[in-house]
């Protein structure tokens, strides 16, 4: 048999049964309870509707975002973790104003944040940008313009930003 694996072993091969590596343990995917799974995103949000709508998409697609209350609670969940995106929707910043922001990215620098904004409140979306925000999305808020904007943060890669010119 010239070297090559016998038949069997790719019949019985399970790549769907490997184990993930959660930097804490290995365990099946499956099996994680619900504290083991740290969430890379954090949910801001006002409205109640649109909290379980972006918390739904999430969670159908395998993310698994926490919830928080009020920017305090953000402050203090987020504070020295690793990159996470934080979705957050226009009634906090109107609640809470500019500095929410600077308070975001004085307790995790490098948060990705994402306004949701409503055609009504289109003026804060310079704001965001401008303060450091990396999307903001119009609602009606898509499931595939949510899952676009995460998914880009989550593999790294950079928005564009128009050239500089002289």
């Amino acid at each position: 048999m010239c070297g090559l694996k016998p038949f069997f072993w790719l019949i019985n091969r399970r790549p769907w049964e490997s184990s993930v590596t959660t930097g804490r343990s290995s365990k099946s995917f499956g099996t994680l309870s619900a504290q083991e799974k740290k969430p890379d995103i954090f949910i801001l949000a006002a409205n109640e509707d649109l909290r379980n709508y972006v918390q739904e998409v999430c969670e159908k697609n395998n993310y698994y975002p926490a919830i928080a209350v009020d920017l305090e609670e953000l402050v203090t969940k987020t504070k020295r973790t690793r990159s996470v995106i934080v979705l957050l929707d226009y009634e906090m910043v109107n609640a809470y104003g500019a500095r929410i922001y600077s308070r975001i990215n004085v307790a995790c620098p490098k948060c990705s944040v994402i306004l949701l904004c409503d055609q009504a409140n289109r003026e804060l979306i310079k704001e965001a940008i401008e303060l450091g925000a990396y999307a903001s999305i119009l609602a009606p808020y898509e499931e595939w313009e949510l899952l676009t904007v995460i998914r880009s943060i989550l593999t790294g890669k950079k928005k564009r930003r128009p050239k500089k010119s002289r």
